[in-house]
């Protein structure tokens, strides 16, 4: 299958980020909390999210002969994109953009943009045949407008459809740059400096839409932030929303759905479609800091976002995740430890857990150490097994605190101990002390309790992710599981995969943290794994495309 191809012409810069408790005021000098730098440009930022889903795409940029300009270079590089068309200027540095973020995630951002500048109408001509072989051309507003023009007419020409994001905004831009457009996408403030009308109701932002439309935009999709987007054609409006979330930093989110948005269409999905997975994706970012490193790979997306259509060397996870789970809901809810780790659970909290479990037929309840008793207590004679982490969910403690820890919770009633493995030394390539941990837990458990060792697969490369895999399998551990849910990241079909593939098929592998529907349940279990932990069990049966479960009505 041919990679969707995508052409980027844009900025590229150096992010400079600073997380500050507020916004500060005019005139006003702040602490910061911490610093970052990442790389950065809308236009750089939407070839990495396209490069990431499995894209081939081409830039078309110019950067500043510094070291800023060197390890932009390289980060292109590492992610797939192509660099022939990415120039060097002399006379000024690579762009930067010193950036600040709020506690909620509001930003607010200053772009020096130097050698982008210089980019040249000459140098966008020899990308001519560049972008002719792409279904999509992506331009901003970073860059010069007579250069954005100059991609533009040429998509024109050759027949690729164009993306015009007009960000940074400006007012009185050229009745051309919109023809040009055949889809122009900003979002709400863009909008309102654009038309001078405000976008606060989805009525108002058809309105505003609409004037943008008569300027010669062939469609307009409208970024609404929490509210998903409006896709507004000639013929028709169409709100598609987005789940909420809890934002973090939304920094990159709009350059995320762009760059989705260009990797869909070019994958020949419908606009609203495409719409939709960008929105979804876009989501995703704001829940890390960052720009481009917020950003998804393809192996870390759910079936209903992306549907895995990569050879062994893409993105994508093997193949696993385009398999197609045969799991009924009623099998299904044998492979699930339903799961209550919230410190601040009530005690009634835990009296519906276990309900669930027996109404629903999960293999466990997955519990704090400390609930074991009661827990075990109210499930005796059920035939659903009780589950204790121990040295949750960091890890870190000594491997003698563990041990007196899973003694506690098998005299207490645990059928099952899910441990969190020395992440620290496991990343020193301390193997000894690392084995030793899970070893001297795996004494204490007999080999009638079910050993489960949390790798913390979102903290480790995976090469890391591999030494875990090993070692756990050589200490004895019956099971490898991807995640406690309480760190950066959760479970992935291509962590999953790749744990299924290293421990073989007598070893188990957990998938847990994040999974909280039936389809990525499924893509788990296709991917290999035999065991899903999840605070979702019940939504996730309830959310079968056959609801054929016994409590299911």
């Amino acid at each position: 299958m041919d990679r969707p191809k995508v052409c980027v012409v844009g900025a590229s810069n150096l992010d400079l980020i600073s997380y500050v408790p507020r916004l500060p005021r005019m005139g006003e000098t702040l602490h910061g909390t911490r610093f970052h730098m990442g790389f950065g440009g809308k236009g750089a930022n939407q070839a990495v999210m396209a490069a990431k889903l499995g894209g081939e795409v081409t830039i078309v940029a110019k950067l500043g002969h510094d070291v800023f300009g060197e390890d932009t270079v390289k980060n292109f590089a590492h992610w797939g994109i192509k660099t022939q068309h990415v120039h060097f200027a002399d006379q000024a540095f690579s762009g930067v953009a010193p950036i600040a973020v709020d506690p909620e995630g509001h930003n607010a951002i200053i772009i020096v943009t130097g050698a982008n500048d210089l980019l040249t109408e000459k140098e966008i001509e020899a990308a001519r045949a560049a972008i002719a072989e792409t279904q999509i051309l992506v331009c901003q507003l970073e860059i010069p407008l007579e250069i954005n023009l100059a991609a533009l007419r040429i998509a024109r020409q050759e027949g690729v459809r164009t993306i015009l994001n007009p960000a940074p905004a400006r007012p009185n831009l050229p009745d051309e740059l919109y023809r040009l457009s055949d889809i122009f996408c900003p979002n709400e403030s863009e909008t309102e400096l654009l038309t001078d009308m405000p976008v606060k109701t989805l009525d108002e932002a058809e309105t505003a839409a609409r004037l943008l439309i008569q300027r010669g935009a062939g469609a307009v999709i409208l970024t609404l932030g929490d509210r998903g987007s409006l896709l507004v054609t000639h013929r028709e409006t169409e709100h598609v929303p987005v789940e909420p979330v809890k934002a973090l930093d939304t920094t990159g989110a709009g350059d995320a759905f762009v760059g989705s948005l260009a990797y869909f269409l070019a994958s020949g999905k419908p606009l609203p479609e495409a719409i939709k997975r960008a929105n979804s994706i876009a989501a995703i970012t704001v829940q890390h800091p960052g720009t481009q490193t917020s950003f998804p790979e393809a192996k870390d997306l759910p079936p209903e976002i992306y549907d895995y259509p990569l050879d062994k060397a893409g993105k994508a996870p093997l193949g696993e995740a385009d398999k197609k789970s045969s799991v009924t809901a009623s099998e299904m809810a044998a492979y699930i430890d339903h799961t209550l780790l919230k410190p601040d659970a009530p005690q009634s909290a835990f009296d519906q857990l276990c309900d669930e479990a027996i109404q629903y037929g999960f293999k466990s309840v997955c519990v704090n150490s400390g609930r074991v008793a009661y827990v075990a207590r109210k499930l005796q004679g059920t035939g659903v097994d009780v589950c204790s982490v121990i040295g949750f969910p960091l890890g870190a403690m000594d491997t003698r605190a563990k041990v007196f820890e899973a003694r506690r919770a098998i005299e207490d009633g645990a059928d099952e101990l899910d441990m969190v493995l020395n992440i620290g030394a496991l990343k020193d390539g301390d193997r000894k002390t690392v084995e030793e941990d899970i070893r001297s837990v795996r004494r204490e458990a007999k080999n009638k309790t079910v050993l489960k060792v949390i790798i913390e697969t979102c903290l480790l490369t995976d090469d890391e992710k591999v030494l875990a895999c090993e070692i756990a399998k050589k200490a004895g551990a019956d099971f490898v599981k991807t995640s406690t849910g309480f760190s950066s990241g959760g479970a992935t079909v291509g962590d999953v995969a790749l744990m299924r593939r290293v421990v073989g098929q007598k070893m188990g592998v957990k998938a847990s943290g994040g999974i909280k529907d039936f389809a990525t349940a499924s893509a788990m279990i296709a991917a290999g794994a035999n065991r899903i932990g999840a605070g979702a069990g019940v939504a996730i049966l309830e959310s079968a495309p056959s609801r054929n479960h016994r409590s299911l009505s």
